[in-house]
């Protein structure tokens, strides 16, 4: 079946009013209630409609073409930003699938499924989704999964909430009033926010693209960066921001707008509202969630689908697989953060498996446990630890104390070295090199080394790493992170 341009013209007629502006031959266009607009290509043998994004969700009759074909000269005057690069166009077959499509694009009718409707309970099963899970997690770090606070998922994991708490603590928000909006503040401390990269408390915002290694054009917060010098757009954001997290600013509205200025840098909105209430709302890398749903057999996609609308599905989503990991993994709770982690680790190690990076690098049959070379070298790090401290402190402690500090049991130090050398994959940390196991013929340069990534810090979690002996001695107590540019400047280098 094929809907002829006369019949969708009614239909939009009905629906929209008269055109925006004068029909021409080519084209007619309309715009709706509120703001956005819409045209038909009249000379196309099918209904053809070229609209703003985000893209519709399934839609039975209505396709979404893979070229906007927009390069048309009568998208004019109020039709102009159909002449984006970012416009959509999709292909009509029945006036009942326009209708559809308008009751979606014009928000009157909720087309999007819900949850059940993604996840449908009667049909969906995510046990063999889950045991291909507990798979990957076993072959990747030796150990089964048990619960989201401990083995690779805690390793991996657990930094979000602790990035969160930093995060509102550099936003300041209770502090906030509105003669701050387009002074500067709110926008400053929205930057602080998005650009941690503490090594002395080991954590880094990897959840938003903010560093400049591959160009400021490129880095999910410029806008916010331009706007620092820019007095109108540093009063827009900086009123948008307010509105969010001070304000009554409806949050679908506060995210539409700001996607429009911040060009829908989807990981950087939903950062925006993770730190507004993690209860609710998710952080997102969209192609690696992507990968996860289509592996749980979940029929939804993110990947260039910035909207609000597309949000709220994604966090829905999220909620409606947390009862049903729950029962998988036997867990008595399991929170929209640990549902949120779940895909992410899935993502990430269905990846590796792809690429034929997964395998743990000691191979066997039961990599969970330390044999022969690798036991020795752990106790002589854990040992090489104690002594040292011993020597700075005169005493070996577990809280409070000058210079160098144990801030762990012998037996906690042991445990964590133990998970640090199987977590890199028997590797030196900042090097990659395969480290030595035997002190008395191997290469001692490449005999595993406790290092503190933080040299003014202390010998606790999250701020010890094994490197390279060499690689320790090379370093002493140069910055963790300057470290590395240096290392990679050396890696750049061209000798021909």
């Amino acid at each position: 079946m094929t809907l002829s341009i006369q019949e969708s013209e009614k239909i939009l007629q009905s629906k929209l009013g008269q055109p925006t502006i004068t029909p021409t031959d080519k084209v007619i266009g309309f715009t709706t209630p509120i703001g956005k607009v819409l045209a038909v290509h009249r000379e196309a043998a099918e209904t053809r409609i070229w609209f703003e994004p985000p893209a519709p969700p399934t839609i039975e009759g209505v396709r979404l073409m893979d070229s906007p074909s927009n390069g048309n000269s009568n998208l004019v005057g109020p039709l102009l930003p159909l002449t984006a690069s970012t416009t959509l166009r999709v292909e009509v077959e029945s006036s009942e699938s326009l209708v559809r499509f308008l009751d979606w694009y014009l928000g009157e009718k909720s087309v999007s499924r819900s949850p059940l409707g993604i996840i449908p309970h009667t049909e969906f099963d995510l046990n063999s989704a889950y045991q291909h899970f507990q798979d990957l997690v076993e072959e990747k770090s030796g150990h089964p999964f048990k619960d989201f606070n401990e083995g690779l998922a805690a390793v991996w994991e657990n930094y979000k909430p602790r990035l969160r708490e930093r995060a509102l603590e550099l936003l300041n928000t209770p502090n906030w009033s509105e003669d701050d909006i387009g002074s500067g503040v709110i926008l400053n401390q929205m930057i602080a926010a998005i650009e941690i990269q503490e090594s002395s408390s080991n954590l880094d915002n990897n959840l938003v693209f903010w560093q400049n290694r591959f160009g400021h054009a490129n880095r999910d917060h410029k806008v916010l960066l331009e706007a620092v010098t820019d007095p109108k757009l540093k009063h827009e954001i900086e009123d948008l921001l307010f509105g969010l997290y001070r304000g009554d600013l409806e949050d679908g509205v506060a995210f539409d707008r700001l996607s429009e200025l911040t060009g829908g840098k989807y990981p950087l909105l939903a950062y925006f509202y993770f730190l507004k209430d993690m209860d609710r709302f998710m952080p997102i890398q969209p192609t690696g969630f992507d990968r996860a749903f289509r592996e749980l057999g979940i029929d939804f996609t993110t990947l260039r689908q910035c909207s609000w609308e597309n949000y709220v599905m994604y966090n829905q989503t999220l909620e409606g697989l947390r009862p049903m990991i729950a029962v998988a993994a036997d867990l008595e709770n399991v929170r929209l953060i640990d549902a949120h982690s779940f895909c992410w680790i899935f993502s990430t190690l269905l990846k590796q498996e792809t690429t034929g990076v997964l395998e743990n690098s000691k191979g066997g049959n039961d990599q969970g446990r330390i044999l022969g070379g690798s036991e020795k070298t752990i106790v002589a790090m854990c040992l090489s630890i104690e002594n040292t401290v011993r020597n700075s402190n005169g005493q070996t402690v577990e809280r409070t104390s000058k210079n160098k500090e144990l801030r762990m049991t012998s037996a906690q130090l042991e445990k964590l070295m133990t998970s640090l050398y199987h977590l890199q994959e028997g590797r030196c940390a900042l090097t990659g090199l395969i480290f030595s196991e035997d002190a008395t013929n191997g290469d001692k340069n490449l005999l595993p080394s406790p290092d503190r990534i933080d040299s003014n810090g202390h010998y606790e979690e999250g701020n010890l790493q094994i490197v390279c002996q060499f690689i320790n001695f090379w370093k002493s107590d140069t910055d963790n992170e300057e470290f590395k540019r240096l290392l990679m400047l050396v890696r750049d280098m061209d000798f021909r």
